[in-house]
């Protein structure tokens, strides 16, 4: 499980926590810490602001940009096709020495001034994060020409990986391991509030509806919404590029970041192929205990949890989408796949090991980050199935408690500790 140290801090305060203290932190508490790479922007490496873009008068491939570098305008040169579409860059000014000792000088390209260098995000240590330069944002904060780009923590950010063992499937999520991390460094969790943005007023069985054949032991939620129009946030692109969870598709990046934010399993599909005449129809089906597929107009879509059909997974040229959160035991999900031959995707990876149970949160955050990035107009309501489990009683004896950590813990503490874990705790 990989996290960074700014996309923690949605969830918890780590202004005074130094990344040592993370580090022996992580390793006290049983989330072994495997790598930690502290990200350093170089000096002299600012937000540049492109104010024209012309094409170099003696060579196809380059281009000659006026840049606003806060201190002034500069005439850089540029081979990248992409700085045509941008508005704001990474500029390495005279002066600036980039990995690899790369010391940026005063220099002359095929007759033309260059005072600089427009950079790419693996030109300054940072993963690699598509071709050509690299494009900035507010996604990050706010942009001012000349401001060093050291200063977004966003982007100077510590990716830390954690080596979990097959049981923690509740820290496969940057929400889970903040928790654990907000019980060990006595810190609260910051609350996540999210309204929705009233600029769909039509209710979702409207437009849609949903079949249940047989009982279902998973929770299902759906969500339908308008796509006007996908752009890129470039916070989104680079966290997921630091966890090694890239996607060329923008509409499932923010899937991705979503479910590995808050560790809920959330798909999306294209609603044309659940649609009947003029409704959409999802079906629901239990083949058996752990086993649930997801029909449209009579065709598997998906076996929830498991996989999902290539077809009707939702791309960027979707104009209308069907969101799912799910969540089936994985006790049940496991013991039910391997009785069978069934293809498995990368969520499968999650959610065999215990996802979030919280649909409601995972579809709200994910609400949120597609009304903050995205043109996208999400209807009122959901289609819904939940199953009202019984809460299993866990006794906790304070002496094996010790014994099995090997150090003396109060049991005012250990009562303290569960309840922050989210557990209802009764004394007898």
């Amino acid at each position: 499980m990989i996290v960074t140290r700014s996309w923690l801090s949605e969830f918890i305060d780590l202004g005074d926590v130094t990344n040592e203290t993370l580090y022996k932190t992580f390793n006290a508490i049983g989330l072994e810490v495997d790598s930690i790479n502290e990200i350093t922007i170089p000096e002299k490496v600012v937000v540049g602001k492109v104010l024209s873009c012309e094409k170099h008068p003696d060579a196809d491939k380059l281009n000659v940009c006026r840049i606003d570098v806060g201190s002034g305008t500069r005439q850089i040169v540029c081979g990248a096709a992409n700085v045509v579409n941008a508005e704001y860059v990474a500029v390495a000014t005279i002066g600036a020495v980039l990995p690899g000792d790369f010391e940026i000088k005063h220099a002359k390209l095929r007759g033309v001034e260059s005072e600089g260098m427009v950079c790419s995000a693996k030109e300054l240590g940072l993963p690699e994060i598509g071709d050509g330069i690299m494009i900035l944002d507010e996604s990050i904060g706010s942009l001012e020409a000349g401001k060093a780009l050291s200063s977004y923590p966003t982007v100077s950010d510590t990716i830390i990986e954690l080596e979990l063992t097959a049981n923690r499937g509740d820290c496969l999520s940057i929400f889970g391991v903040a928790r654990d991390l907000s019980v060990a460094l006595d810190k609260e969790l910051k609350h996540f509030e999210y309204k929705q943005d009233e600029k769909m007023k039509l209710g979702i069985a409207r437009e849609a509806e949903m079949h249940q054949e047989g009982e279902m032991d998973a929770d299902l939620h759906y969500k339908l919404a308008n796509i006007d129009t996908l752009q890129e946030s470039f916070l989104i692109t680079l966290r997921l590029a630091m966890v090694d969870a890239s996607n060329e598709s923008k509409l499932q990046s923010l899937l991705a970041y979503a479910t590995h934010t808050t560790g809920v399993i959330l798909r999306a599909f294209d609603s044309t192929f659940f649609k009947q005449e003029e409704k959409i129809v999802l079906k629901v089906k239990e083949l058996q205990k752990g086993i649930i597929e997801l029909l449209g107009n009579g065709t598997v879509q998906a076996t929830v949890g498991v996989n999902q059909s290539d077809d009707s997974t939702a791309g960027d040229t979707a104009q209308q989408v069907i969101f799912e959160a799910s969540y089936i035991h994985p006790d049940l999900m496991v013991e039910a796949i391997s009785e069978k031959n069934y293809t498995t995707d990368d969520l499968y990876y999650k959610s065999s090991r215990g996802s979030n149970p919280e649909l409601d949160f995972g579809l709200k955050y994910l609400s949120m980050i597609l009304e903050r990035y995205q043109d996208i107009s999400c209807f009122e309501g959901r289609l819904r199935i939940d199953v009202d489990r019984t809460q299993e009683t866990i006794p906790v004896n304070t002496q094996e408690v010790v014994d099995i950590i090997g150090m003396e813990v109060d049991k005012t503490r250990i009562v303290t500790i569960l309840q922050k874990l989210g557990f209802q705790v009764s004394s007898r």
